[in-house]
């Protein structure tokens, strides 16, 4: 999962916002710089113009979408497409919002659209120094938001649970439907920040392993229509979040010679996330598993049964409660 910060007009945000939309077309006039690493269900964080504050004039994140998909369209077939879903009444204001922008003041021949979903708006913006992210005053459109700090967007979601969500958009939208798809989010990225915290388990070798068990899972759950995803910042677990569970998998790559150590340490580092885990998101259900992709002698299982460890055994689809 990756997440990107990109520069908003606001009343285009606040259109969305009062109309309670959940989903938008994200548009930009098409440029040489090409978004890459941005994937289904990455996050993009809106940075508004209009909220600036302090002498350096910061401007605040006022909400976040779940990207789905992006296309390349021009002006009409934009609106014809997305209508409203573009931030504007008429076809005349958003036209006339996209000369304002545009370099040299002319209706370029194409946009560039990202559809996202899922929206969720702030109760009141959030400023990056807050959470000590820094970030050049002389952005011009868009940035990633995890590159030099991993743990970038888990703080946001954090800061954005202490300032609570926008109550108008939740009212429109008939009770949190809003609220829910920030709690998931919010889950995903503390589980993250917990799984980041710990020491790695794998060597080099035994890394690769692991994703691919991981990836063999991951694509075993989708064919099962699973809501699963690969835990942001790692490359070998995975996360089902189902409202009040969440379900991790962790894999298990040992040798012969040392699958006692390996399963005495994968024991510990499931213990200590669960505690992790269990201090932050205290009104959850915490349920991990370690997902083993080999014939394992039953003593072994049996350390995993008496340290009260749930395990998954891939090959054969049973899993031990």
């Amino acid at each position: 999962m990756a997440s990107i910060v990109y520069l908003t007009d606001r009343k285009m945000i606040e259109y969305h916002r009062l109309n309670g939309n959940r989903t938008m077309n994200f548009w930009r006039p098409t440029t040489n710089r090409r978004i890459v690493d941005f994937h289904p269900g990455d996050l993009l964080f809106f940075l508004s113009k209009g909220t600036e504050r302090g002498i350096a004039k910061e401007k605040g994140i006022v909400g976040y979408g779940r990207y789905q998909k992006a296309h390349t369209l021009t002006f009409n077939q934009m609106w014809k497409i997305y209508g409203t879903q573009n931030g504007y009444d008429q076809q005349q204001e958003l036209y006339d919002a996209i000369i304002k922008i545009s370099k040299n003041k002319k209706m370029p021949k194409t946009l560039n659209c990202l559809y996202l979903e899922d929206i969720v708006y702030f109760q009141a913006p959030i400023y990056l120094s807050e959470i000590g992210v820094k970030i050049s005053k002389m952005i011009e459109s868009y940035f990633y938001l995890d590159k030099d700090d991993p743990m970038a967007t888990a703080k946001i979601l954090s800061k954005a649970k202490e300032v609570g969500i926008d109550r108008w958009s939740a009212i429109i939208n008939d009770q949190d439907i809003g609220v829910q798809a920030f709690e998931e989010d919010y889950c995903k990225h503390i589980v993250s920040e917990a799984l980041n915290e710990l020491s790695g388990i794998y060597n080099d070798s035994e890394e690769k392993k692991a994703h691919r068990l991981c990836n063999s899972l991951y694509k075993e759950f989708i064919d099962q229509d699973i809501k699963a995803e690969m835990i942001k910042g790692n490359r070998h677990a995975l996360i089902i979040v189902d409202r009040m569970l969440i379900r991790i998998f962790i894999p298990m790559i040992s040798s012969t010679k040392d699958i006692i150590i390996k399963t005495q340490l994968l024991i510990g580092h499931v213990k200590v996330l669960e505690a992790m885990l269990m201090k932050k998101l205290k009104d959850k259900t915490i349920d991990i598993s370690v997902v083993i992709d080999a014939d394992i002698n039953k003593d072994h299982l049996e350390m995993l049964h008496l340290s009260k460890v749930n395990y998954l055994l891939h090959s054969s689809k049973q899993e031990k409660q």
